[in-house]
């Protein structure tokens, strides 16, 4: 400002050469510095560089006991599935992560040397490395709080709320994709959602002949709750048991909602990372949920529908074989 005459009266330092660094206006003033888009610019393929954030604790253990959402999104597909290498036959070569601790233990390094998968650590306090992670957290979570709402279910259920939102975004195109879907860059073919049936609708699970007498119910009450990652069935959330089923004989009503269940106790002790959970064998790297068993008061019933295991990765599931629909009847 002196050598423009911006003001009058002052002095500059004689040997003034240019900009310095200036200790109290850094410690007052300095931020984060910008994030340069398209950094890797390395084209991967399906399944080569897996992007991992975790998501909790939640405010409220859910019916299977979890309080951790693990999600891994894949880098060339933005799939969020808990898909083993052998099953694409590719080899995962790459893991990106924030080096949280769960990520990072021993026993994880061991297997990656092991399996010759290179970690990726994105810097400390800088979300934004991480961004695709992030960015897939926020996703699933803003989906699976409409789910939860627009169902009318308490935040007991955000589990199952949060695994259909990956279904159901694992269907939607991606602009990323050339407004293709995960699914279809993955399988090579376009995903079917023929079976595909409104989150916490009323649903009634069909009793097994041989496992009721005859002038027993022929149908159990429940709620949706989603996909199963093994088997063409449907996860159903059976209300007199207490407990998550898995069925492919349902009965669906689209149009009912506002059920009234008893919540999980809030007195179970803490569920706790467990890097166990991640089950890694040698052919296979499964991301998992992290979860303790949940404890209920109430029982299943001899006879009852299969019970479901409690959610233990990211999901995968296929249209059930055969589902009754009371809306198609009409």
């Amino acid at each position: 400002m002196v050598a423009t005459g911006m003001i009058k009266d002052a002095k500059a330092p004689l040997n003034a050469t240019g900009p310095s660094v200036c200790r109290g206006c850094q410690q007052g003033k300095m931020v984060q510095k910008p994030f340069p888009t398209n950094r890797d610019k390395r084209q991967y393929g399906v399944f080569e560089l897996l992007h991992f954030d975790i998501c909790g604790p939640m405010e409220q253990v859910s019916i299977g006991g979890s309080r951790y959402l693990l999600l891994v999104v894949d880098e060339a597909s933005g799939c969020m599935k808990g898909l083993s290498a052998v099953q694409f036959g590719t080899k995962i070569k790459f893991v990106r992560h924030d080096g949280a601790h769960e990520f990072a233990a021993n026993s994880i390094k061991t297997f990656y040397e092991d399996h010759g998968i290179e970690q990726q650590i994105t810097v400390p306090y800088a979300h934004q490395t991480n961004g695709t992670a992030e960015r897939a957290i926020r996703t699933i979570v803003t989906i699976g709080r409409s789910l939860l709402h627009h169902a009318k279910l308490e935040k007991c259920f955000w589990a199952e709320a949060a695994m259909t939102a990956i279904y159901i975004k694992n269907r939607l195109p991606s602009p990323k994709i050339d407004h293709k879907t995960p699914f279809e860059i993955v399988y090579k073919s376009k995903p079917s959602v023929k079976h595909m049936r409104v989150f916490g609708c009323q649903a009634f699970i069909l009793t097994p002949r041989e496992k009721r007498l005859k002038w027993d119910p022929k149908a159990r009450e429940g709620m949706f709750m989603g996909y199963e990652e093994e088997s063409k069935a449907y996860r159903v959330y059976d209300i007199e048991a207490g407990q998550v089923v898995i069925s492919r004989d349902i009965t669906f009503d689209e149009s009912t909602f506002d059920f009234s269940v008893d919540r999980p106790s809030d007195d179970d002790e803490d569920a706790e990372l467990d890097l166990d959970l991640l089950a890694i064998n040698e052919d296979d790297v499964r991301q998992t949920v992290y979860k303790k068993t949940g404890k209920r008061k109430s029982e299943a019933r001899p006879g009852m529908s299969r019970s479901a295991r409690p959610r233990t990765g990211l999901e995968q599931a296929s249209a059930p074989e055969h589902v009754s629909n009371r809306h198609q009847k009409r």
